[in-house]
Parts: structure tokens; sequence; C-alpha cells
């Protein structure tokens, strides 16, 4: 069980979410839907907690055609 206050790395927040470690970089240099992150020196950290709140933010679709329309 994960607790808000844990970190992660890049490569185990991408595990998380099932998508490539490139996929985190390429939203972290644009900005764009980008999750909260944490910069120590070179390397970059995820809060549990932060992803959490992060991914309950994100608007739901019903349907694809939800999707167009918002």
């Amino acid at each position: 069980m994960r607790h808000d206050d844990d970190l992660l790395t890049t490569e185990e927040m991408a595990a998380v979410r099932r998508v490539p470690a490139s996929r985190l970089h390429k939203e972290r240099l644009s900005g764009i839907d980008a999750q909260p992150f944490i910069k120590d020196g070179h390397l970059v950290r995820y809060r549990w907690g932060d992803y959490l709140a992060w991914l309950a933010a994100k608007q739901r679709f019903q349907s694809t055609s939800e999707l167009v329309a918002a």
C-alpha cells in the first residue's frame, strides 16, 4: 500500500500509468496535461498523493463523442 508522501521514479510512475517513461518526459517538457512532479537536482520524482489528485481532477467521458464536444 502506498502513502501520499511516497516518491516514485519516472520509471515507477510510468509502470503505474502503463505508459512509456518517454511519455512522462514529453509531458514534463510540454507542460500539457502533465502531472505534478518534484525536481531534486537532476532527479525527477512523483509524489503518490499528487498523482491521485491529478487523476481525480481529470475530466471523465462516457464516449468519444463527448470528448469531441468538450
